[in-house]
């Protein structure tokens, strides 16, 4: 038995221990999640429709280091704990074509990587990624933010096409959408941590002068997916002045580099996978290529204008794939 099998078996028993009191009862799952396929574990509360689920990978270097799996499992107990009373006022009747137009948002992956799961997901393909609708239940506890993806059975249960779906989901994201400068965005991170909000900016003046922008979304996850909408990058464009490339630095967010600034794109594609390679866990990859928008149209960087997609029309249906 390798360390991580161990880790598992052992994290399994731990936390099934620890929440049987509470009634809550666990199922092992396989869940896709962006590039990769991860083992889970539900933890399904009595009376409450929506089952929480625990990704071991999460913690296995938190065990490697030290950390007792006892003091693992506590906290983890504390915070599924902390979700159940606001779990239990979802369900699926709440969930309809009324309603959607305030729970919907976008997200992107790439559509290579994830093409299995994405069969049964109503999707838009622009270059090699595809945006999806996921929707968001809002924040059930403190951090933790709880989601779904809008599958086909979900589609038709919201009494929604794929375009109005899509159509919603990006016309939220557009409008949460963040476009602020590196220091700001690691000022922000600081004080986040506690930091005091001065001494934050002072630490990060460097960064003001760093060739790269910060394109997101209010709260920073699934960030990137407001590339898919037209209207961003037109104001980014509005913004900086010029044509931009557009640099995936994870699902979250995206770096926006002026072209005047620098014209080496295969430079900016190595410096992409070597950051993704050395620092992205793979569920939170987009794309180790590098794109570009020119008021028009999103495309990959470098590469003959058959690559180009306009981001404003054109729309892949799953059926006729």
């Amino acid at each position: 038995m390798n360390d991580k099998q161990q880790f598992y078996n052992e994290f399994y028993s731990a936390l099934e221990k620890a929440m049987e009191p509470s009634g809550g009862q666990l199922h092992e799952v396989t869940i896709p999640k962006n590039n990769v396929m991860m083992k889970g574990i539900t933890v399904q509360f009595p009376d409450v429709s929506m089952a929480p689920t625990v990704y071991p990978d999460f913690y296995y270097d938190d065990w490697r280091q030290g950390n007792s799996m006892g003091d693992i499992v506590s906290g983890i107990r504390t915070e599924l704990m902390g979700t159940a009373p606001e779990l239990s006022k979802f369900n699926i009747h709440g969930m309809n074509r009324n309603s959607a137009i305030t729970h919907l948002q976008a997200a992107i992956v790439s559509y290579d990587d994830n093409k299995d799961w994405l069969k049964e997901v109503p999707h838009e393909r622009i270059s090699d990624l595809a945006v999806f609708a996921k929707w968001d239940f809002g924040d059930v506890s403190s951090g933790v933010r709880a989601t779904a993806k809008v599958t086909d059975q979900l589609l038709a249960h919201l009494q929604l096409t794929k375009e109005e779906t899509l159509k919603i989901a990006k016309s939220n994201t557009a409008k949460s959408a963040r476009f602020e400068g590196m220091d700001v965005i690691m000022a922000g991170m600081l004080t986040d941590e506690g930091m005091d909000k001065e001494l934050a900016e002072a630490m990060t003046m460097e960064f003001r002068s760093a060739p790269f922008q910060v394109l997101t979304n209010e709260s920073g996850i699934d960030g990137a997916a407001v590339i898919a909408c037209p209207e961003v990058l037109k104001e980014v464009q509005k913004q900086i002045g010029e044509d931009f490339y557009i640099l995936p630095s994870s699902v979250h967010e995206v770096l926006i580099i002026p072209k005047s600034e620098l014209d080496d794109v295969e430079g900016l594609r190595q410096m992409v996978s070597s950051i993704n390679e050395a620092e992205v866990p793979p569920q939170d990859r987009l794309s180790d290529n590098v794109y570009e928008f020119d008021g028009h149209s999103l495309k990959l960087a470098g590469v003959g204008l058959t690559q180009e997609h306009n981001i404003a029309d054109t729309i892949t249906h799953r059926r006729g794939r």
